[in-house]
């Protein structure tokens, strides 16, 4: 029997006859330029394949089938050397079984220890009341007040803002709404999966950057001043940052998570439904230069990528119209996306691209009156994923990390 035939008989491949032939595990005879298969290959195969089956290596089964074929009809081979094989492996086998064992119930401990998704609490979070002195409406220089709501726990779950002019701000679902935010149907949409699919989906160098980016702030953050420190996200999107952070920030800290997407927003709230403790966050979904926040209210201005996201569409510099809302002494958090060169087919317009070249961006930066105290930037890579299409073929980014403290021009 020529080997294609010996291997179609043993519903196997050329290749798998050829390795157990390197092996010495199958000696079949040479005639000419052909190998002949005969019996004993067939019981050498059967012998392989029921090794295998029970767990044996073919190191292993290589060492037994030497050992078979040196001792052949003796005995000794069948009750000294194969019966000590078989025993190793059933001491084997049974170490085996208890670490495996010892896997599972410590895997069972982890998956018993997470919240269970048909069980876990609903997610009433709202708006903190002690939010409601910050809200203020440029327009009539007012506060906002309380005119109708659904209360629970000291937070608004839903309810109407008005002003003196009779501005109105809604609160749906425990989420702010202010002025020009993007219409849901519109919008990208986020599930459960959404973490899962965007590491899956987006290039490694890049998540490495985000790690890397990430790290850094923990390792580099500036605590607002006072406990009651107002913090403040522009574009808290897919939640990065606020994720990482959230232990960090003082308990009696106000985190205003600023976006113009409500489905984001949504996502963002009931992902971190279970984490959030006592940390107060108030959800804002507005346009990012119609904050509604009253002037001079911010401690640490968090812009992680923000500014950047917003130049993509627009030639002016997001955080430019945010300063009115700063303290003295303020803090800014910025992470830049900065390009090392620009393609000719580049996605980025010529009336923005100087908020993505480092020297510009921190030279403007510093115009607005920061003081820098630290910097880092990531290694330059070329390539994202799905949801960071702005690279082109010949463009390296990484990404500008800058922390600095407002000083007011006199």
């Amino acid at each position: 029997m020529k080997i294609g035939e010996f291997a179609i008989e043993n519903k196997t491949t050329i290749d798998t006859i050829r390795h157990y032939m390197d092996l010495s595990l199958l000696t079949p005879d040479k005639k000419g330029s052909f190998y002949e298969f005969d019996k004993n290959c067939q019981d050498d195969y059967n012998s392989i394949i029921a090794l295998k089956q029970i767990g044996f290596s073919l190191a292993e089964i290589q060492t037994l089938i030497i050992f078979e074929r040196i001792g052949r009809h003796t005995g000794y081979s069948r009750r000294e050397t194969y019966r000590a094989f078989f025993e190793n492996k059933m001491k084997w086998i049974d170490a085996e079984l208890e670490r495996l064992q010892d896997m599972k119930s410590k895997l069972q401990a982890t998956v018993d220890s997470m919240p269970d998704k048909s069980i876990r609490k609903q997610d009433k979070a709202g708006v903190p009341l002690s939010v409601l002195p910050l809200l203020y409406c440029s327009k009539c220089q007012s506060s906002y007040v309380l005119s109708e709501g659904h209360i629970e726990n000291g937070e608004i779950i839903t309810g109407e803002l008005k002003c003196s002019c009779s501005e109105t701000l809604q609160i749906k679902d425990g989420i702010l709404f202010g002025k020009d935010f993007l219409d849901p149907d519109s919008c990208a949409d986020f599930d459960d999966s959404f973490v899962e699919d965007y590491v899956q989906t987006t290039h490694i160098d890049y998540l490495k950057n985000l790690h890397l980016s990430l790290q850094w702030a923990r390792n580099n953050y500036h605590f607002p001043k006072s406990e009651n420190g107002i913090i403040l996200e522009l574009g808290s999107g897919r939640g990065f940052f606020l994720r990482n952070m959230l232990d960090l920030f003082p308990k009696q800290s106000i985190y205003i998570a600023v976006d113009y997407n409500p489905n984001a927003h949504r996502w963002l709230k009931k992902s971190l439904a279970d984490v959030v403790g006592d940390k107060r966050i108030l959800y804002l979904c507005c346009d990012f230069r119609r904050i509604p926040l009253r002037p001079k209210t911010v401690d640490t201005l968090v812009d992680a990528t923000g500014s950047s996201n917003f130049a993509f569409d627009n030639s002016d510099f997001l955080l430019d119209s945010l300063i009115p809302l700063l303290k003295e002494d303020a803090i800014l958090h910025g992470q830049y996306l900065v390009f090392k060169n620009f393609a000719l087919n580049t996605m980025i317009p010529d009336s923005s691209r100087k908020w993505f070249i480092k020297d510009e961006l921190k030279s403007h930066i510093q115009g607005l009156g920061f003081k820098q105290l630290s910097e880092h930037e990531t290694s330059p890579i070329s390539e994202g994923g799905p949801k960071e299409s702005f690279f082109v073929k010949g463009e390296k980014i990484y990404n500008y990390l800058y922390i600095g403290r407002l000083k007011m021009k006199p």
